[in-house]
């Protein structure tokens, strides 16, 4: 899970989805991708500290896109 994550904050990855996480997979990757511009919220665009079904992107706008799409 975090190697994923970690390409995320690093910008070789776009967007990763990870469904069924729980707190400790994703908690201290929130920070590191944060600051390094990226968003990371649940599928349903909550808070992702308490884990669930993550989506984390590099940037806003493909944060939202990626919400766009999962909602159909």
């Amino acid at each position: 899970d975090c190697y994923a994550f970690a390409m995320v904050a690093a910008g070789s990855v776009d967007i990763v989805a990870d469904p069924g996480l729980k707190p400790y997979d994703i908690v201290a990757l929130i920070p590191i991708i944060e600051n390094a511009g990226g968003v990371v919220t649940t599928f349903e665009g909550g808070p992702a500290e308490r884990g669930g079904d993550i989506l984390a992107a590099a940037t806003p706008e493909l944060h939202a896109a990626a919400m766009a799409a999962l909602r159909g």
